[in-house]
């Protein structure tokens, strides 16, 4: 093995230029001579993303064939044996239909629909494509990050490795390994035998000590993506995530976004004692490590628009602007008068530019953003914080690690409550007249209606109200008569069509301005997937003449028995609620070396015998 291939697998190279899919192979790295069977060469980040592209060209051209005969677009992906199978069902069963010698019966009717079924269903199977292995935790995850394959990383102590398999498909491990809701912990298979893998919690030690190593990624400088260059209108989740591919791809990347610094709502929005701002700068000064150009305080459609960007020689502008313009009660004053919406609220703590506070404050509203709204208010010295909110207990949308943490800090709650007039004395809130809500409907938009109980009025002291009611999407910058096609609509990636009149530049819309408030992970993979959509758009010569095959093998490990001890989740340390509630310190601690381990050690690794 040359020199050379043995220094691009060294931890900290696969943290500077990618991961390498061959990293866990069957084929033992030390001493290493030949390749393994049918092998293309290692990929690095930047091959498997073109891969990753052109198997996704491929599976769309191979569903299009199989509704021309079944059969045609496995052949053509690739799959011989499935072709085979599909192009020898169809003629079995219509040669049945045609035996028609004994007359017409039922029979052959249901044999011409089995005839049809068959023809759908390889197309069904055709437009999907192979499929390997997959643990329930990576089916749960929005991203679909190898979860068990980074959990043998770190329980090797592999950390640069694991950190650099996270970055394969998510760019903020930081994040999200502190403020995920980590939906693949709620499909672990340890449900079944005690409780789920600590997967969040393990990401963030990977990511703190993968970050420490202080290793820079390096810059993709290729004749086939250098020239091509990109605008993205937002420096949010979805608009760094697009940033960081593209730039892996070797795409000339600007950022665009109204804020000083980048960022969205993971720097503005989440609380500090939540997600401090070491950790932010870890995952976004890593993406703009990569030759990233971020220009703050520029707002679309007043500094720069379509047509600037067009005459600048953009030749693509994605816009992620997010859903930032927080909804407010109609009743509602301003903060004069003691009103505050949640997202300015949290900015402003952020900033520590802290709003006044008088007294007792109600947050109204029942997701994560007032759960944080209020966890703020008592470290800025409210004497009392209610959240009030038109859901039950058990249906509020906030995740319930999150209203047990208010809890137990001292926030109170009113379940159930809708407000009906807010009462003021000497032009500021002094309480509100609330009703009791028998039910949550929503209308045909999806907004909530809630259904109160007439007769039930009482008063809700309160000398400061934050709204936490939502957010929505402000497009009002986009020139008259553009039209949205959808390009991967699961993922929320849209293509604008412009009128004839407006400039020729290609125009894109990903994340949650597309489709409403969601993850920061929901949002970084529709990022992804919409700068994946750009450069097969722009580079199409070169991702059809990228020619890899996908080799990825799993290290075979043996068979181990569950222990009594594998059943017991680790916990990270946490300050008391009482220190919690003094200070904007981060209440949750990173695992110690011993307690990543041992939890790492828990994974039953699902993909391996799927």
């Amino acid at each position: 093995m040359s020199n050379s291939l043995i220094d691009s697998l060294r931890p900290e190279n696969l943290l500077r230029t990618g991961y390498k899919d061959c990293v866990l192979c069957e084929v033992l790295r030390p001493g290493e001579e030949e390749r393994c069977r049918n092998c293309s060469g290692r990929l690095d980040q930047r091959d498997r993303l073109l891969w990753e592209i052109g198997r996704e060209r491929i599976r769309k051209s191979a569903g299009v064939l199989s509704l021309v005969y079944p059969g045609l677009g496995h052949l053509y992906s690739g799959r011989i044996a499935s072709g085979i199978f599909w192009a020898a069902l169809l003629p079995l069963s219509l040669g049945l239909v045609l035996n028609v010698g004994s007359g017409i019966t039922f029979g052959h009717g249901f044999l011409l629909v089995e005839a049809g079924v068959i023809w759908w269903m390889a197309y069904v199977d055709a437009r999907r494509g192979p499929r390997e292995a997959v643990a329930p935790c990576e089916s749960a995850c929005p991203a679909h990050i190898r979860v068990p394959d980074y959990i043998a990383l770190v329980r090797d102590g592999r950390l640069l490795e694991a950190l650099a398999l996270v970055h394969d498909k998510l760019p903020f491990a930081a994040f999200c390994g502190r403020a995920c809701p980590h939906p693949c912990e709620q499909k672990c298979v340890r449900n079944e035998f005690g409780e789920p893998i600590a997967i969040m919690a393990i990401k963030r030690y990977a990511a703190d000590f993968g970050y420490a190593a202080g290793i820079a990624p390096s810059i993709v400088d290729t004749g086939g993506g250098h020239g091509h260059r990109v605008a993205i209108v937002g420096a949010g989740a979805s608009g760094l995530s697009a940033a960081d591919t593209l730039a892996r791809l070797g795409v000339l990347v600007t950022v665009f976004d109204p804020y000083g610094e980048p960022g969205g709502m993971m720097r503005y929005g989440a609380a500090e004692f939540r997600f401090p701002a070491d950790a932010l700068l870890m995952d976004v000064t890593r993406i703009l490590a990569r030759g990233v150009r971020f220009r703050g305080g520029i707002t679309f459609g007043k500094d720069v628009t379509f047509s600037s960007l067009a005459a600048e020689g953009f030749d693509a502008v994605l816009i992620a602007v997010g859903a930032h313009e927080a909804l407010r009660l109609p009743a509602a004053g301003g903060e004069d008068q003691g009103f505050h919406d949640a997202l300015s609220f949290l900015v402003r703590v952020r900033e520590h530019r802290f709003p006044r506070l008088r007294g007792r404050v109600v947050v109204i509203g029942g997701g994560n953003v007032a759960i944080d709204a209020a966890r703020c208010a008592l470290r800025m010295g409210a004497s009392e914080v209610t959240i009030a909110c038109v859901e039950s207990r058990e249906a509020m949308p906030a995740f319930a690690w999150e209203i047990e943490a208010a809890v137990s800090e001292g926030v109170k709650f009113l379940p159930g409550t809708a407000v009906n007039r807010f009462l003021l004395e000497d032009g500021r809130v002094t309480a509100f007249e609330a009703l009791k809500v028998e039910r949550v409907d929503l209308d045909p938009d999806g907004r909530v209606v809630p259904r109160t109980v007439p007769g039930t009025e009482f008063e809700v002291p309160a000398d400061t109200v934050v709204m936490a009611i939502g957010s929505r999407v402000d497009l009002s910058f986009l020139p008259a008569g553009v039209s949205r096609k959808p390009t991967d609509a699961g993922r929320h990636v849209f293509r604008l069509q412009f009128s004839p009149r407006e400039p020729r530049i290609a125009g894109y819309m990903c994340g949650d301005c597309v489709g409403g408030p969601g993850t920061v992970v929901e949002a970084s993979t529709s990022g992804r997937e919409a700068a994946l959509n750009i450069f097969a758009d722009l580079a199409v010569e070169e991702v059809g003449r990228a020619r890899y095959r996908d080799n990825y093998r799993r290290r075979p490990e043996s068979h181990l028995p569950d222990r009594p001890g594998w059943r017991i989740r680790r916990k990270a340390e946490r300050l008391s609620p009482e220190a919690a509630r003094g200070t904007f310190d981060e209440v949750e601690m990173r695992f110690t070396d011993r307690c990543a381990r041992e939890e790492a050690e828990r994974c039953a690794r699902c993909n391996l015998s799927l």
